[in-house]
């Protein structure tokens, strides 16, 4: 690898402003309002926030520094395709409108695993909320490494320094300050992550020679490309993939107590959804950015590729290097590049803290201490979220083991728990006669089936379509000092890309699939086991049962039916 660049002072002191900001907001919450002597308002804000905020704080909670490095590098690697979250997210939030929100805001609960145990039993609440918690903790853990790691690579910023300020300052005003805070700074972030990407396009753009030099440079990679409609699941991006796979994995976060959360905090079934009509507007807007900045990223390095170079070791660092590349001679905008990112990894981490406190405090603590006092639970509350901060940066030691390609890991993290889980509440909501021995069997039937088609995708890689990276115009390369070779690429256009070695056969196949179709296939399992137990129970119920039994007992299929047209 190359001599890494270096931040100047001025980069650090934006960085360090950021920080100063979110911790003061941290400040202001704690001695504001009530002061978060509730439970009540240090989890939910009393249920009266104002809906721009939690909007906002939904949209980074979503993009994530994941996306905000990530996404660019797929965009680079693959082509536009990525642009298809935008479409699906509207189609998963139109969803979540008609099947989870009027629930949510009917029972006035905490957690929202709190209606599985009104529904079923308490084993299955407690089985949702411990494997939701395991993967959000795994979840923040790369969001917290990753960018931190990335930048150490490109930038010789030292990466525990990174790791560490961030986490200790999340840490500081999520625990003091409560959702309020985690929802203001959550805006600040997100006005921050706007403006780094504005940024880097516009400065990259010019470098490049204009849009039209960059569209020109993006059409012939074939990275223009937004109509690919090749049926084959192991492709990574297609319609179909992003189609009928992302638009449950978006589904999934409004099962995820994260985001319903921030729901709850509106108060009302009516602020909610305007809540979720901007975070939609929002989160398409920087979405378009990501795409955008890829795509100029890739005009930038067209014949010169840095991966192939070995400049960089992966492709979530080349964000990072081109940034420093491009504002190598002004002072402060790498920085705000910085800001950026790690921004975007204190918002999805504060917001992780603070919905974990939520469904540890209320699935499980109030369960052993019954009798617990309203002042103690808020001291929990607060402990909680203190001790997640801390397990959260010792999960990010365990990002560091996990390789490169951060944004399809991610994905496929949210999927495996995601699609079951929104399997689970569409058997509670709508099959009546479901029961909580389905409920369970369905949803660790499909748990456990994407996590071991998860470690199959890891022992055997496939490249899920990727396009070929050039180095034709690089000045004096040395190809026995890389450290890093495209054998893993694609080594040919083509307009529909190929998929793996044509040695891949059998069970591997499995594995290739693209990580988006994760929730879609756990959905399908989860329910279909679910609805099969009750159906098997009401057929043995009805071969030993006197006739007049038989005749009260209603199929699942009818019971499914009869719910949907309730809704």
């Amino acid at each position: 690898m190359t001599d890494a660049r270096q931040f100047s002072v001025w980069d650090y002191v934006v960085f360090a402003a950021m920080l100063l900001a979110s911790a003061a907001i941290g400040v202001y919450t704690a001695l504001t309002g009530g002061r978060q002597r509730t439970a009540d308002e240090f989890l939910l804000g009393d249920r009266k926030v104002n809906i721009l905020p939690v909007a906002l704080s939904m949209t980074v909670s979503f993009i994530s520094a994941i996306s905000v490095i990530g996404s660019p590098g797929d965009v680079y690697v693959y082509n536009i395709m990525y642009g298809w979250v935008a479409v699906t997210l509207c189609i998963g939030s139109f969803l979540a409108i008609r099947w989870f929100l009027p629930i949510y805001m009917r029972l006035n609960v905490t957690s929202i695993y709190e209606y599985l145990d009104m529904r079923f039993n308490r084993a299955m609440r407690l089985s949702a909320s411990l494997l939701y918690s395991l993967q959000l903790l795994l979840y923040m853990g790369i969001v917290l490494y990753t960018p931190a790691t990335a930048l150490n690579a490109v930038t010789g910023m030292d990466l525990w320094t990174a790791v560490m300020s961030t986490g200790a300052v999340c840490i500081f005003y999520s625990t003091v300050g409560g959702i309020k805070a985690v929802l203001w700074a959550d805006s600040l972030q997100a006005l921050v992550i706007v403006g780094g990407l504005i940024a880097i396009i516009v400065k990259g753009t010019i470098d490049v020679g204009g849009v039209d030099e960059v569209i020109r440079r993006g059409v012939e990679g074939n990275r223009i490309y937004f109509t690919e409609m090749n049926p084959d699941p192991r492709i990574t991006y297609s319609v179909w993939t992003m189609l009928f796979g992302n638009t449950f994995l978006q589904l999934s976060f409004y099962t995820n107590q994260m985001v319903a959360q921030r729901l709850l905090a509106c108060g009302s079934k009516k602020k909610a959804k305007q809540a979720i009509g901007i975070f939609n507007i929002s989160y398409a807007f920087i979405v378009s950015l990501c795409v955008v900045s890829g795509l100029v990223m890739y005009a930038y390095y067209k014949d010169c590729d840095p991966l192939t170079q070995g400049v960089v070791s992966n492709r979530d660092q080349l964000m990072p290097l081109f940034v420093m590349d491009i504002f190598a001679d002004i002072p402060g905008v790498p920085g705000l590049f910085l800001a950026a990112v790690l921004s975007a990894s204190i918002s999805t981490m504060s917001s992780g803290i603070n919905s974990l406190a939520a469904v540890t405090g209320e699935d499980f603590i109030k369960s052993i201490w019954t009798d617990m006092k309203p002042s103690t639970y808020v001291w929990v509350s607060k402990g909680l979220a203190l001790c997640y901060g801390i397990l959260t940066m010792g999960t990010a030691y365990l990002a560091s083991l996990m390789g490169s390609g951060v944004l399809q890991l991610a994905v496929s993290l949210t999927g495996i728990v995601g699609g079951s889980l929104i399997g689970v509440f569409l058997l509670g909501v709508y099959v009546h006669r479901s029961n909580s021995a389905g409920a369970i069997a369905g949803f660790f039937t499909g748990v456990i089936l994407l996590s071991w088609i998860k470690i199959g995708s890891i022992l055997y890689p496939t490249d899920g379509g990727q396009n070929v990276l050039s180095t034709d115009n690089c000045p004096d390369l040395n190809t026995t000092d890389r450290a890093w070779t495209s054998s893993s690429l694609v080594t040919e256009y083509s307009t529909t890309p190929t998929v793996g070695e044509e040695s891949r056969a059998g069970i591997t196949d499995l594995y290739a699939l693209s990580s988006y179709a994760y929730p879609t296939i756990g959905l399908i399992v989860c329910f279909g086991v679910g609805v099969l137990c009750k159906e098997v129970e009401l057929k043995t119920r009805q071969h030993f049962s006197k006739e007049s039994d038989v005749k009260e007992t209603k199929s699942v299929s009818q019971d499914f039916a009869a719910s949907m047209n309730q809704f």
